[in-house]
């Protein structure tokens, strides 16, 4: 019924309950299920014994750490782990590293304000009594609740008499009986309105039921910190000193976490390439200056000045196209991205081919030349050479066309498995 109740409640908070098990029979295998659904946040209703079996499983599964908050109830007797080890099958070291962080969850015995309650005693006074008087008798977490119950008792009776006195002058409180609905209702009605400060804290009821403090705990390096409260009258969480610790840098997350996220070139590799082809530009810019302002003097001029031009010229375009390729969806928009991809295509083709067919007409030159058996002078002009260039160019201009023609490139998105934050 606890279960059900929680369940509503959460519900109603619109909180998502992701999987609820039970841990009477296998606590394993109800582990093995939470964390196949994901699991994070971990709401657990045992007793001592099974809180043991439970965090055993929790260790082998490591259903423990910064990504999993265990929340179980903060009613067990003091050290109650040491108890119940010898049951269990694991390590009492691994038990402590599981249990590490979990919150308990249990109401305030007494309240911890120096506040005078409604018998003129603060909580604490009142606590040194009662153990002065208990002496070495056994006691128990609820001789608070008892304490301020009877002066719940005392005051509803006085308010239900006082009604009584001035409603109705023929019927008494002595009248009282288990069938008299009459009456029943008017001590309801009297308790209600009850609202004082006992040493329990502050004293309220709502349809019948005690509005109290609920004390939080946490499992903090083999022992039980008393790390916040929540105030159900006032509806108020109040951390104490912000001593709660998470085994994390925050919280953990109630479940994973997918986020899409577009796999970028990096910018500082992106610029120290850019910078490499800045200066093979320059490079190849001098060069192609000294080829143009030498090509008349011999060795210069056997060596096909036109040709080493068109390799230079090739070469730089190919150097550009390194920067149109490292511009991806993170510097542009979608659409200026598919134009790049075309334009990029083209210029290190063309600028290949004119580099490549360049250096090819030139072995092709020295090749005749030496094929000559007869070793008869032949001359083979550069006019030729750049018809050989130009013609690989129009066979290459051809292939672009018809493929841009026909089958375009086109903006594609690619999703690669899911990878760990690192």
């Amino acid at each position: 019924q606890v279960r059900n109740d929680l369940t509503a409640v959460l519900y109603g908070e619109d909180i998502e309950i992701s999987d609820t098990e039970s841990f009477s029979n296998d606590p394993c295998t109800s582990v093995k299920k939470l964390k196949s659904n994901d699991v994070r946040i971990i709401l657990g209703q045992f007793d001592e014994e099974m809180a043991v079996k439970v965090f055993c499983c929790a260790y082998d599964e490591e259903m423990y750490g910064s990504k999993y908050q265990w929340i179980i109830p903060g009613w067990y007797e003091n050290l109650w782990w040491e108890s119940w080890i010898n049951s269990s099958q694991c390590l009492s070291k691994n038990l402590l590293a599981a249990m590490e962080g979990y919150i308990g969850v249990d109401f305030e015995p007494l309240s911890s304000k120096m506040t005078k309650t409604i018998s003129g005693r603060t909580p604490q006074q009142y606590e040194k009594e009662y153990n002065a008087k208990r002496g070495d008798g056994q006691s128990s977490k609820f001789h608070g609740y008892a304490y301020d119950g009877i002066w719940v008792i005392a005051k509803t009776l006085q308010r239900a008499m006082k009604y009584l006195n001035a409603t109705n002058k023929h019927q008494k409180i002595e009248d009282f009986n288990y069938t008299n609905h009459k009456l029943g209702k008017i001590f309801l009605d009297a308790m209600n309105e009850t609202n004082f400060f006992g040493v329990t804290g502050r004293v309220v009821f709502r349809n019948g039921e005690r509005m109290g403090t609920i004390k939080f705990t946490q499992f903090q390096e083999t022992k039980e910190v008393k790390v916040g409260e929540y105030n159900a009258v006032d509806d108020e969480l109040e951390i104490i000193n912000n001593s709660i610790r998470f085994q994390g840098l925050e919280p953990p997350k109630d479940k994973t976490i997918i986020q899409e996220e577009l796999r970028k070139i990096s910018l500082p590799l992106y610029s120290f390439l850019s910078v490499l082809t800045i200066l093979g530009m320059i490079m190849a810019s001098a060069f192609l200056f000294f080829n143009i302002k030498n090509r008349n003097q011999k060795l210069i001029k056997m060596s096909s000045p036109y040709m080493n031009n068109l390799i230079i010229l090739g070469g730089m375009l190919s150097y550009g196209s390194i920067f149109l390729f490292g511009l991806d969806g993170s510097f542009v928009s979608e659409k200026t991205f598919e134009t790049l991809c075309t334009v990029r295509t083209w210029i290190l083709t063309v600028g290949y081919t004119t580099a490549f067919g360049a250096m090819f007409a030139k072995t092709w030159r020295v090749h005749a030349i030496f094929k000559n058996v007869k070793m008869k002078k032949k001359i083979i002009k550069d006019q030729k050479l750049l018809v050989i260039v130009g013609g690989m160019l129009l066979i290459d201009l051809c292939i672009l066309i018809c493929w841009q023609v026909v089958d375009p490139l086109r903006r594609t998105v690619e999703k690669y498995n899911m990878e760990v934050c690192p």
